[in-house]
């Protein structure tokens, strides 16, 4: 197998070859592109010219690339500095679905890309040239999944760091509209806030490593948490204490949808001690989940040292989408998913094909073993006995279940599923049922290639679009006593816009959502106490969260304006684009030589904005007054500011400085 030096070498002289452009930034080192294009805006419109050098390779319509991913929503959903890394530091976060694929064949032949299709017979994939090869299974010799990006470190040297500036300004603009608030199929795009918002507080003084998961080991007189982590160690956690409970990061596949994913204690495990984990592991250059049966020691704080015992193990076709969830179920079962494991869109259908795991929730037994199985199939499984199907099937039609739970009153069983091009969805699941992928996405038709007649598929009880979020993490049913407001209300949220939302339902159609909460990290999971109280799992600062509802007022927010903003209604500012005296904010400053103008102000084309005075400067001051009466003043709660701002923005009340936000928003 070449290694990844070389697979490296041969991309940088692909791309080389590809592009046309003069490599302008030569001499200039990674590290002054990201200070310039740190402090220096750029425009969009030449950064869409300068675009013509990534359209190899995305596209920006919506309509999928060969290559890499879409682009036409990340301005929603990604910082300035997180662009700028992802440019300059390729492979150090790859997109999921986009991780490259060596494959070398018997006659030596290396070829290097993203897989699309993949059977028992022909591997399908696309190189950086964009041309895609068909290479029957029976001449690889060796396949490897690589933890890099088909784009190559040092594009940033083909612009100037003012035309990378530009560059960043047009990708930051690639926002999705704010005018709908739901697509036909009733997947909605907006959320309202709650009246008041929950708080999260940190539990633990120093962060993990990537946690992945957190809960408390059962029947310890002192309580103490696990904490799971990414790479493959977990931590036992006892009054902000923490010592090493087991590593088995030597043996687990860690990056992307791949790692230590989840822990599940058997129902007698205070008396047994069994505990069982699941991750991922690579061997020959296939990817494959596993389950592993454990025990700790009789003080159920360490891990016992004995061999594992491996329950399952479930080859993958490529590097994503295998399931996040396991857990045992009222009834004593181990329940878990399993992915489609790609390649993106489920080409195979693996999400419909009952003769194979992928793409499905599971239940089986651990207690006993079944012919060549380390575990046995429950009785009352609903495919027992079915030709063609596998009996560990409880249900199916799933591309990433990340996340399971059971209301602990109602024994309803919910599940959060990743979507694909345009929903995530979270739903309650019964036995046998066909919950769509990939003939539905959430609520709305994906594909009729797996549709099969008089087939029923269960409609998940929410589906939100990639406006307000990418990737849904499934939570937990609150049952706790400190916000019996919220008692019963399932909480869930979302990886990758940090939103924390608490819905209500009656069978399984929904009743009332809103918005609680954000979390200062990206959610990986939620874990419940034996109070019933919530905690979430930050994923890229390490800081594990317990989620204070007790604040929480879930009526949605409701305003009464005092003074409008330009959304309807252009409303008179004075402004300067040139810096103003130290006292510009203060209530009595004259400002009768600044120009006047109606809000908003920008650049036409601005995502979400209404624009109708010009702006083109970096720095904008705006002046506005307004009077509230006493009488107001008295009968108003809370006041609230509502604004749309591209880029960050301070404001000021008679000289007060009441908000510094950072970023932008995506509407008012």
């Amino acid at each position: 197998m070449k290694s990844e030096k070389n697979i490296m070498g041969r991309l940088q002289s692909l791309m080389a070859a590809l592009s046309t452009s003069i490599a302008l930034g030569q001499g200039v080192s990674p590290a002054d592109y990201e200070a310039f294009a740190t402090s220096h805006a750029g425009d969009a419109g030449r950064g869409r010219a300068a675009f013509m050098v990534c359209a190899t390779c995305h596209s920006v319509d919506g309509s999928g690339s060969s290559i890499g991913p879409d682009l036409g929503l990340i301005g929603d959903n990604f910082t300035r500095k997180d662009l700028i890394r992802a440019i300059l530091e390729p492979s150090a976060s790859v997109a999921v679905g986009f991780g490259a694929t060596s494959i070398e064949t018997r006659t030596g032949e290396v070829r290097t890309g993203i897989v699309k299709s993949a059977t028992a017979k022909l591997l399908e994939m696309t190189g950086l040239d964009g041309k895609r090869v068909t290479i029957p299974v029976s001449e690889i010799k060796s396949q490897q999944q690589l933890d890099i990006s088909l784009m190559p470190a040092g594009l940033q040297a083909t612009f100037s760091p003012e035309g990378f500036a530009d560059l960043l300004a047009y990708l930051e603009s690639l926002r999705s509209s704010s005018a709908a608030t739901a697509d036909a199929s009733g997947a909605l795009s907006t959320i309202p806030m709650a009246s008041k918002q929950a708080q999260l507080e940190p539990i633990f003084s120093e962060p993990f490593d990537h946690p992945t998961w957190f809960g408390w080991i059962p029947g310890r007189e002192v309580k103490s948490g696990l904490v799971l982590e990414h790479a493959g160690r977990i931590w036992v956690t006892a009054k902000d204490k923490r010592r090493l409970f087991l590593d088995i990061s030597s043996m687990v596949r860690r990056g992307g949808a791949t790692g230590l994913l989840g822990i599940a204690f058997h129902p007698d495990f205070e008396y047994d001690r069994r505990y069982y984990i699941k991750y991922q592991v690579v061997e020959n250059g296939v990817i494959s989940t596993v389950i592993d049966e454990r025990r700790m020691l009789p003080k159920l704080d360490e891990d016992s040292g004995q061999p594992a015992r491996q329950i399952i193990k479930i080859a993958s076709v490529t590097q994503d989408h295998n399931g996040g969830s396991i857990g045992f179920g009222p009834d004593g079962f181990l329940y878990f998913g399993m992915g489609d494991t790609g390649p993106q869109r489920d080409p195979q259908g693996h999400g419909q094909d009952m003769g194979t795991l992928l793409g499905k929730l599971l239940r089986i037994d651990v207690d006993t073993s079944q012919g060549a199985l380390a575990y046995a199939i429950p009785a009352d499984n609903p495919f027992v006995g079915k030709s063609g199907v596998r009996p560990e099937i409880w249900a199916y039609g799933f591309r990433e279940p990340w996340r399971i739970s059971w209301d602990r009153r109602t024994q309803d069983l919910w599940l959060g599923d990743v979507g694909q091009d345009r929903v995530e969805e979270v739903g309650i699941v019964r036995r046998g049922e066909n919950h769509g992928w990939n003939v539905y996405e959430g609520h709305q038709p994906y594909s009729e290639s797996f549709r099969r007649p008089a087939e029923i598929y269960i409609p998940p009880v929410l589906s939100y679009t990639h406006r307000i979020g990418l990737s849904v993490t499934g939570g937990e049913v609150y049952h706790g006593n400190r916000a019996p407001q919220l008692e019963g209300w399932y909480i869930f949220g979302d990886y990758d816009s940090r939103r924390i939302w608490a819905l209500t339902q009656r069978d399984r159609k929904l009743g009332k959502v809103v918005e609680i909460a954000r979390s200062p990290a990206r959610i990986t999971s939620f874990a419940s106490d034996d109070e019933g109280e919530l905690y979430v799992i930050g994923f890229d600062n390490g800081i594990i969260y317990k989620l204070k509802l007790e604040s929480v007022d879930p009526r949605p927010l409701e305003t009464r304006v005092l003074a409008a903003t330009s959304e309807k209604t252009g409303m008179k500012w004075r402004f300067t684009t040139q810096h103003p005296a130290e006292a510009w904010a203060e209530e009595h400053f004259e400002d009768a030589a600044w120009s006047e103008g109606l809000g908003g102000f920008g650049t036409e084309g601005t995502p979400g904005g209404v624009i109708r005075t010009t702006w083109h400067t970096e720095d904008l001051w705006l002046r506005r007054e307004f009077e509230i009466s006493a009488e107001t003043a008295a009968a108003t709660g809370e006041y609230l500011l509502r604004l749309h701002h591209d880029e960050d923005a301070e404001v000021f009340i008679n000289g007060v400085e009441v908000l510094n936000a950072s970023r932008w928003t995506q509407g008012y």
